[in-house]
């Protein structure tokens, strides 16, 4: 592949965000804009993917690559901040928090510097609100370890769970809490931690959680997913524990990053 045409593709992919038509024009009502700003995110997610994918695997298409992935990721974090903008003008409005929702279905959200608001904003204005289950069903798998937005996630969680009057929204932020317990017992069970019988009852715990209230409530990732007490099952080891009881289904090895993988 020539250095040219190498060059060729990523022009074209700096400029197709920039599109015109895809610009929130200055007047527009909230709903258009947050609409312009999603569709000048999908014409960059495309463009990104299309040039990614043209590079060859050598040396200096990684490099390639990689400028690309910056410039994308810097496309997108200006992209989610104007999303929060935008809901912080009426953050308790319909259309508030279509933004908030969007940026936060999108883990890579978490790790730039519109995460944190967006979560805050979401714990404060739509923690009793019953469409918030889907947001914190995305936020409770890609759960942020790190960063800003670490301490807002689990503020979200522990909100939806203790004051939302919807038991699907509930049943979220009871499977999110399952999986941090799990995620826990995981990681001590890796460094073969001395407080190990205690997080694998906490796990257990939590879970059985999950199976007794929620279990019949979907999982608001996607459709046709499978509902919250199967999910929590899968976390269960039916086979008995040393200790002699049950013990929690875990990754061997280091700790979940779920922003990561795909939800499944």
């Amino acid at each position: 592949m020539s250095r040219m045409w190498l060059r060729g593709i990523v022009i074209l992919f700096l400029a197709a965000p920039a599109a015109a038509d895809d610009k929130p024009k200055p007047g527009a009502s909230s709903a258009h804009r947050l609409a312009a700003i999603q569709k000048e995110h999908k014409a960059a997610e495309a463009a990104y993917y299309k040039a990614a994918q043209a590079l060859a695997d050598t040396p200096e298409s990684r490099k390639q690559q990689e400028a690309l992935w910056r410039s994308y990721d810097k496309g997108q974090a200006d992209r989610f901040l104007a999303a929060v903008e935008l809901a912080k003008a009426d953050p308790k409005s319909d259309i508030g928090f279509a933004a908030l929702e969007w940026v936060l279905t999108i883990p890579r959200s978490y790790y730039l510097p519109a995460g944190k608001p967006a979560l805050e904003l979401v714990t404060e204005h739509h923690s009793a609100n019953p469409k918030v289950g889907k947001v914190v069903a995305w936020v409770g798998y890609y759960r942020p370890w790190q960063g800003q937005s670490q301490a807002a996630a689990t503020a979200l969680i522990e909100a939806v769970a203790a004051k939302n009057p919807d038991r699907t929204a509930r049943g979220q932020a009871v499977m999110a809490k399952a999986w941090e317990a799990k995620g826990n017992f995981a990681e001590a069970e890796y460094k073969n931690s001395p407080d190990l019988d205690r997080l694998a009852a906490e796990a257990e715990k939590a879970l059985e959680a999950v199976l007794k209230d929620y279990a019949d409530c979907p999982r608001l990732m996607q459709q046709g997913a499978r509902p919250l007490g199967e999910e929590a099952e899968a976390g269960v080891v039916r086979a008995a524990a040393p200790t002699g009881r049950e013990g929690c289904a875990g990754h061997r090895g280091r700790r979940p990053r779920r922003g990561e993988v795909q939800a499944q």
